[in-house]
């Protein structure tokens, strides 16, 4: 039996059509709803608050740059899903004022105390603010303070433009600086992807901090690697937005199991390289590349791995977290990714969202920021 009873969408940016589609959600007979709205709407803060507030229905969700529905692209508009059961939502606020690990330890020991460590709660979407700093510390420390294996989704909201705003859902308002997560009643299954490979040897990251590549083998990073891709490509950094041709060539790490983390250069300044994830000072990063056919293949790989993960009798639920940058790679045909996932994953809702960085489990457990990737959650 499907998880989710009511689904809505609108290619309207309009509030009023949104206004209309939560009125119909609210009186769907479903007992939580899953928001998600595209940041190109730009709906009244004050208006959505309100709205919020007076939900009767357990709400959550996100802005995100553009969202899906089965084998289609939503630009502009909104998607409500209604569930048939209430679901447990956790809010941590304010991670940017959370500066250090202790402090971050106490936010998550407290919450996990207020909610008995999640007993008997395995499997959660998480929602979060994709511009906060410590992100991959509230993961680390979220699995460390955890005494059993949690299977998780989760994908960054916000806008292209990199401006932190408001983007996160609940029923006390539209939030920034916050995570949220959503333990799920059903156990969810996932499965993930890149398609990137290797198109240099690798170079010692000599200096970081955090998101920013300072140097790569002893020299400014951002000139080893312009220097890199320009001789050995056709691509020029002189007068071109960095970004038009560094997503074409991210960075990569090899983590224990020899699988590649993929990190998204999005910005250079001073010389240096802004990643949208931490990379170790010491580790050996690697500059990758790839083509639409290997992202979709991969893709499509991931997609019949899930299947054959699910109970063929079950007719689940599907969410996607795929990378925006994915889309601005693909461009035209970015909908082929899509739909090799419609052709498998075709029964019950399929819909999703196109993320800022996307979380999942790894190998071995461990709960990983990743980019340029995509994470199929079914349950």
């Amino acid at each position: 039996m499907a998880t989710e009873l009511f689904t809505w969408h609108t290619l309207s940016d309009t509030l009023s059509d949104f206004k209309s589609g939560l009125s119909l959600a609210q009186n769907s007979g479903a007992e939580s709803l899953l928001v998600l709205t595209c940041s190109q709407n730009n709906y009244p803060e004050e208006e959505l608050n309100a709205l919020f507030h007076a939900c009767p229905l357990k709400l959550f969700g996100g802005i995100y740059p553009m969202l899906t529905l089965k084998g289609d692209l939503i630009k502009q508009g909104a998607l409500i899903i209604g569930f048939k059961e209430a679901v447990d939502v956790t809010l941590f606020a304010q991670l940017n004022q959370v500066t250090n690990e202790s402090c971050l330890e106490e936010l998550i020991t407290s919450t996990l105390k207020e909610k008995n460590n999640f007993c008997g709660q395995d499997d959660f979407l998480m929602f979060y603010d994709a511009l906060i700093s410590n992100i991959e510390g509230f993961i680390d420390c979220l699995f460390e303070h955890l005494d059993h294996g949690i299977n998780i989704a989760g994908g960054g909201a916000g806008n292209l433009d990199f401006i932190q705003r408001h983007c996160i859902f609940t029923n006390s308002g539209v939030h920034s600086d916050a995570i949220l997560l959503v333990a799920l009643p059903r156990t969810l299954n996932t499965s993930v992807a890149h398609g990137w490979e290797t198109f240099d040897e690798p170079f010692l990251v000599s200096e970081a901090q955090g998101q920013t590549v300072q140097s790569l083998n002893y020299q400014p990073a951002y000139e080893v690697y312009c220097q890199t891709i320009e001789s050995a490509t056709e691509y020029t950094f002189n007068n071109t937005d960095f970004f038009d041709i560094a997503k074409n060539f991210p960075l990569g790490i090899k983590d224990i199991n020899n699988n590649i983390i993929v990190r998204d250069p999005i910005l250079a300044k001073n010389n240096h390289l802004q990643c949208f994830g931490n990379i170790p000072i010491n580790s050996m990063v690697y500059l990758l590349e790839s083509n639409i056919d290997s992202l979709v293949a991969s893709t499509e790989k991931a997609a019949i791995a899930l299947l054959s993960k699910l109970n063929k009798t079950t007719i689940t639920t599907t969410m996607v977290f795929d990378c925006i940058s994915r889309a601005l790679f693909m461009e035209d045909e970015f909908e082929k990714e899509l739909n090799v996932i419609a052709e498998h994953c075709h029964l019950g809702a399929l819909f999703g969202v196109l993320s800022l960085g996307e979380i999942a489990n790894s190998q071995s457990g461990a709960i990983r920021l990743l980019n340029k990737s995509i994470v199929i959650s079914s349950w």
